[in-house]
């Protein structure tokens, strides 16, 4: 049976997810064709070699690592999700498909609240100490790249709207990939720039994400120059082409390499290459062989993550994980779950991590994660 489908027309899309709001749901923006995808309320779980079949489009994310301990995290990730219900909106058009009974949607007003928050305790000090211990991995040569990450705890005078947090992030981001994930309570979300890889047909693209300039309202093209410019960003930037080039090249006869551009988000710039060529490989294959990248992970990866397990005292769960979105096809995108939150009643886990290489200061990478996770305070 494949799904129906009827036209709709909602003030704002973001109806659809309240609408559901006891149902496990997911949210998608795509930004390279302004499509926004809702699903809600879990039909089918595929195993691993299932293809997707009459199902219009399939939710799949990925812990950071294979396990995880931290029951904040508990069953999240490792799953690929059919829903029963999706909102699609694109070109200005909404279409609700549905795959047996329709659904009558509400059009409410869908209001960006001010959350009154406080943030936990400054963590410098732990900074420093895993700073120090991974850039003494580096100093003795085991790996050329660890990236390194935060978890800061903001506590909310109420229960987090969602449904504002949202609406502040697809307004505020929109070179970003928003995506939201809804289960047993809790929600992850947030508004990434990072592709992992993407599959349309044949053709496998993947984008290289790292070296990074704050914005500048005097002299916004200055900034440019000088991340283009800027020998740690490049070096930190060059590892991450030729990782992913590398892993390519086992698979693609022809690997090409762009040039590298700069990517410019609504508080920063950022260091981008396209990276591609042509595979009829899986696209979950793909995320498999993939990740982490450097700029996730670090370099040489088996044993950056070991650096990360050692040192790092909070769990990733699905930060800078794979998160994505397949058609009945196979082909989609999967993108890194960075610049993003997981949210729990009143309590807003926020994730925000740089990439740490032998020419790193530590001051300036906690202002530069300070700088990513404006992403998240931003829209509280």
């Amino acid at each position: 049976m494949k799904y129906q489908k009827t036209e709709v027309k909602l003030d704002n899309s973001l109806s659809f997810w309240k609408h559901f709001d006891k149902e496990e749901r997911v949210l998608f923006y795509n930004p390279l064709n302004n499509e926004l995808i809702i699903g809600a309320k879990r039909l089918k779980t595929f195993g691993q070699e299932e293809n997707y079949n009459n199902y219009l489009y399939v939710f799949s994310s990925r812990t950071f690592f294979d396990s995880v301990k931290d029951q904040k995290w508990a069953e999240f990730g490792n799953e690929t999700v059919a829903f029963e219900y999706y909102l699609v909106e694109k070109k200005g058009k909404q279409t609700l498909y549905y795959f047996e009974d329709l659904v009558e949607i509400e059009n409410l007003k869908i209001k960006s609240n001010e959350h009154f928050y406080n943030i936990s305790a400054d963590d410098y000090e732990e900074w420093k100490e895993l700073f120090a211990n991974v850039y003494y991995e580096i100093s003795s040569r085991k790996v050329n790249k660890v990236v390194i990450s935060r978890e800061v705890k903001i506590v909310c005078e109420t229960l987090v709207n969602t449904e504002s947090v949202l609406k502040n992030l697809l307004e505020k981001n929109q070179n970003s990939f928003i995506f939201a994930y809804f289960k047993n309570g809790k929600t992850f979300l947030g508004a990434t720039p990072e592709i992992l890889v993407q599959k349309e047909k044949d053709n496998i693209i993947s984008y290289a994400l790292a070296g990074t300039i704050l914005r500048n309202d005097e002299d916004d093209e200055l900034q440019k120059m000088m991340l283009l410019n800027d020998r740690k960003n490049r070096y930190e930037h060059q590892i991450v082409i030729d990782k992913i080039a590398d892993v390519m090249k086992q698979y693609i006869r022809d690997v090409i390499i762009d040039e590298i551009k700069i990517l410019t988000l609504k508080n920063l710039h950022h260091l981008q290459t396209r990276i591609y060529g042509k595979d009829n490989s899986t696209l979950s294959e793909w995320v498999t062989r993939l990740h982490p990248t450097p700029a996730l992970g670090g370099n040489p990866a088996y044993k950056a993550l070991e650096i990360i397990k050692k040192y790092e005292k909070h769990e990733r769960g699905l930060y800078a994980a794979p998160i994505g979105i397949m058609d009945e096809n196979g082909d989609g995108i999967f993108v890194a779950g960075i610049r993003s939150a997981l949210i729990c009643k009143n309590m807003v886990f926020a994730y925000t991590g740089g990439g740490i290489v032998d020419k790193s200061e530590c001051e300036a990478e906690y202002i530069e994660t300070n700088n990513k996770l404006k992403t998240i305070i931003e829209s509280l």
